[in-house]
């Protein structure tokens, strides 16, 4: 019973203990907080996103204004030369300007289903825009966990070969007093020097890890994590039927629908082109040469019917009605993706927080193995190889643990990506802002 609290007590301690890589102190150290609201506000994709929902209100903005008369004012100024062949030659200056009015009263709905796309096509970017955020969020929460992941890594090949290396020179004590044959110095040698290539190799993934976060932030320059705890796993999946119902609710579905509207409201409005239009108008000027000048003003309506245009709004109308299709086919294919992805994100959820368990065990269990063979050594029972396959063992265990850990997290978070839903840390951010400019507004 003792041995099995030793064992639990020295498991937590290593948890306790593992940390960053070894890093400048002076370095900022980003948390996942840091890294959401960092990225949530200058990620170049959020701003590409937002600059096209303005591009589509303007468009918007342009049907609506569609039914506003029009004002045109016109002004020129001409001098004429009268070449008459004599001593003298007239000089005539003319002037002219007008005032029009011009305004639509009838286009056979051309205009409504223009403005139906227009407005369709503004939701569809605000959807992408959000979708863009949930997208970036999730790849920021992910890039996180990976970078701590690789981090923690570092510090359980650091402590492997710190052990290997404590191992080393009680192996050369052994030896310098007869008690182990000089071999043993070479396998332990052999095994510091193993575990110092693992180390790199740790730290070159640690580098990896640590640039691509920094491009999933939207960082320029460098990146470094902030020292991390493992505290309590994601929960295990429960309700299967409402993660479906927030899968097929997500902004990415949403825009799809709006842009299958948008194209279909296209298609009537191009139809609506063969019918005609009826517009009004009216127009006051006044020219000549010599004041008083002429005046003259002019009204009436006009009607416009394209009768024949060749295939130019046949062919039109065809464009539209593939794209049309194209987008109906699109947001099925769309379906079967969000399906398989909320699939494989419970899949990879589950299996992550059930080799978290295993691991767990399997730490335990390598701990007390390495206890006994370095207990066997020590006492002249045992070998190099058994102690070094002890060790092994104990190292992988811990690493294997270290990844479930940190896998659990990031499936955790590719699920809420495929749900649609924004990080709780980030939701929490906007809480807390919120609730702080509420007491800023009462006071």
């Amino acid at each position: 019973m003792k041995f099995k609290i030793a064992v639990f007590l020295s498991l937590s301690i290593f948890l306790c203990q593992i940390q960053g890589m070894a890093q400048n102190d002076s370095a900022q150290k980003w948390t996942l907080k840091q890294c959401l609201q960092y990225g949530l506000q200058n990620h170049p994709l959020l701003k590409i996103a937002s600059s096209n929902v303005e591009s589509r209100k303007a468009s918007l903005r342009q049907t609506k204004a569609y039914w506003d008369p029009r004002l045109d004012m016109r002004a020129s100024w001409n001098r004429r030369k009268i070449d008459s062949g004599g001593a003298l030659d007239d000089m005539v200056d003319s002037t002219s300007e007008s005032v029009g009015v011009s305004k639509v009263l009838l286009d056979s709905g051309q205009n409504r289903f223009e403005e139906l796309s227009a407005r369709s096509s503004v939701k569809a970017a605000e959807s992408d825009r959000q979708n863009t955020l949930i997208e970036i969020a999730a790849n920021i929460k992910k890039a996180f966990f990976s970078a701590q992941q690789a981090q923690a890594l570092v510090q359980v090949r650091q402590e492997t070969l710190d052990g290997y290396q404590k191992h080393l020179e009680k192996v050369e004590g052994y030896v310098e007093v007869g008690t182990r044959a000089p071999y043993d110095i070479t396998r332990a040698r052999v095994d510091v020097a193993n575990a110092q290539v693992e180390l790199i190799s740790a730290k070159s993934r640690l580098k990896v890890a640590l640039a691509n976060l920094a491009r999933a932030v939207g960082l320029e320059s460098e990146i470094f994590v902030a020292d991390f705890e493992i505290s309590a796993t994601p929960a295990s999946v429960s309700d299967k039927e409402e993660l479906k119902n927030k899968a097929f609710s997500r902004p990415e579905l949403q825009s799809a629908e709006f842009y299958i509207d948008s194209a279909d409201a296209r298609v009537k409005g191009l139809k609506r082109s063969l019918k005609p239009v009826v517009a009004a108008s009216a127009d006051y000027s006044w020219n000549g040469t010599v004041t008083p000048l002429n005046r003259q003003w002019s009204a009436g309506v006009s009607l416009n019917w394209s009768l024949f245009d060749g295939a130019l709004t046949r062919s039109r109308i065809d464009a539209a009605k593939s794209q049309l299709n194209s987008a109906g086919e699109g947001f099925r294919n769309l379906k079967l993706v969000v399906n398989a992805e909320l699939e494989n994100a419970i899949t990879g959820l589950e299996d992550a927080l059930e080799r978290f368990k295993a691991t767990d065990v399997a730490v335990q269990q390598a701990s007390e193995s390495m206890f006994l063979a370095e207990g066997r050594y020590d006492a002249g029972l045992g070998n190099p190889i058994e102690i070094n396959d002890a060790r092994v063992e104990y190292a992988r265990a811990r690493g294997n643990f270290v990844v479930a850990y940190f896998d659990s997290l990031i499936a955790a978070a590719e699920l809420e990506r495929v749900t649609g839903e924004l990080p709780i840390e980030y939701r929490i951010q906007a809480v807390e802002k919120d609730e702080q400019l509420e007491e800023e507004n009462k006071k």
